[in-house]
């Protein structure tokens, strides 16, 4: 797959998104649905979370969706958010941003180039993964209320 998204996917660039970040911060999601690692290894700087797409065999190429990840999202993002997709160089985010539309969401948008062209814009990058950010801690809350909810 590309790194260009499909037509019908609404794009942006990262000073686009950088230029969202600096000026309505509190209103842009953007998405880093890379691995784990990936993201504690450097991702843009502004309000970013993790929620990976699917994740990757340690000792081979295989790869498994995240079953969590319309779940993760769905307990941290409204339907009707500003939402911006981001992967390492495009293929991820676009795969994200249908699944995504395919639940209901409406204002998506797919980060051109992904991080790779964000570090090539020169714009800030940082390892934060704390708590709100990183997938294990935006996950076990959803998963708790899915729990409740199912035992309803």
């Amino acid at each position: 797959m590309s790194s260009v998204p499909s037509p019908n996917l609404p794009v942006t660039t990262p000073a686009e998104v950088f230029d969202a970040f600096e000026k309505n911060a509190d209103e842009i999601y953007y998405i880093d649905v890379r691995t784990v690692a990936e993201f504690v290894s450097g991702h843009p700087r502004g309000r970013v979370i993790n929620v990976p797409i699917e994740f990757h065999h340690p000792h081979n190429d295989d790869r498994f969706a995240n079953e969590s990840f319309v779940l993760v999202i769905e307990d941290n993002c409204p339907k009707d958010a500003n939402i911006v997709i981001g992967d390492e160089a495009g293929e991820r985010a676009e795969k994200a941003a249908k699944t995504l539309i395919e639940h209901g969401y409406s204002n998506i948008s797919v980060m051109l180039g992904g991080l790779k062209q964000w570090q090539l814009s020169a714009l800030p990058v940082t390892g934060d993964n704390r708590e709100g950010v990183s997938y294990v801690s935006l996950l076990t809350p959803a998963k708790r209320k899915q729990k409740k909810k199912k035992t309803k």
